[in-house]
């Protein structure tokens, strides 16, 4: 099955109706692979981050995505404006279930960096074939210990021969990591096929150790609102300041003339 695609901020985003359309042939093009390649499920908020100034590397390493789910209404909306209809918001959290069950069917060896050892210890059980990796607590501007936290997981990807690297660390950690981690890869001369799967929140939302918007702030775009209610102080910025940054960015999608 090839998968369709639309163009919208310079990303070629997957256009689906369900993520269960698309999670066997993402696995099985990924298993096929020799080349390392990225899964990302880019928001409102996470688009302004990737196309920012303030990450300068984002946008090229980023855009070059071989994956990326429209996870944010607002992107499907957009997509409508300009003419690229996406069919749906397909996000992390829904694909990872539906992605994970076909991974252990292939019994594919995989890598995680995870939020908290309670959440790895659940891996482990679940899944003998994956291999977990906890960071401590890091400020994204800490450089030093992201090279070696890329270290770390460029080892274990060597070690255990893993397949799929699953990140949840949020933005924009997950994002730095990633570029780390490839630039380790690099230098090494690792040539081999993994996928890089930056599904921040999924694991917790996964074993219900974070609850999820219920359905209808899902269906309208109002699960920023649901997450801000839980979380004001750590959310507030992402949902003042940085959102601001996409509304300014969308209007000048909008406006660009289509190609």
């Amino acid at each position: 099955m090839s998968l369709e695609r639309k163009k919208v901020f310079g990303f070629d985003f997957i256009s689906a109706r369900r993520v269960e359309d698309i999670a066997a042939t993402i696995v099985g093009e990924s298993m096929r692979s020799q080349t390392p390649e990225v899964l990302i499920t880019p928001n409102a908020h996470q688009t302004g981050v990737l196309l920012s100034k303030e990450y300068p590397r984002f946008r090229p390493f980023f855009s070059r995505s071989r994956y990326v789910l429209p996870d944010g209404m607002p992107l499907v909306w957009l997509s409508k404006l300009k003419g690229q209809a996406l069919q749906s918001r397909l996000t992390g959290s829904d694909l990872f279930p539906v992605f994970w069950a076909e991974v252990k069917q292939q019994q594919a060896p995989v890598t995680m960096i995870l939020p908290s050892e309670e959440i790895a210890a659940r891996f482990r059980a679940e899944y003998p074939l994956c291999s977990c990796i906890v960071p401590r607590f890091f400020s994204a501007d800490d450089e030093v210990y992201i090279r070696q936290l890329a270290d770390l997981v460029a080892d274990s990807i060597s070690a255990h021969a893993s397949r799929f690297v699953f990140i949840g660390l949020g933005i924009p950690k997950q994002e730095l990591l990633t570029v780390a981690v490839h630039d380790e890869m690099e230098r090494r001369s690792m040539r081999v096929g993994v996928l890089f799967l930056l599904l921040g929140a999924s694991f917790e939302f996964y074993f219900g150790t974070k609850k999820r918007a219920p359905g209808i702030y899902q269906r309208t775009g109002l699960e920023w609102l649901y997450r801000f209610a839980q979380e004001p102080r750590r959310l507030w910025k992402r949902y003042t300041v940085d959102n601001f940054r996409f509304v300014m960015l969308a209007l000048k999608e909008w406006i660009k003339p289509a190609k």
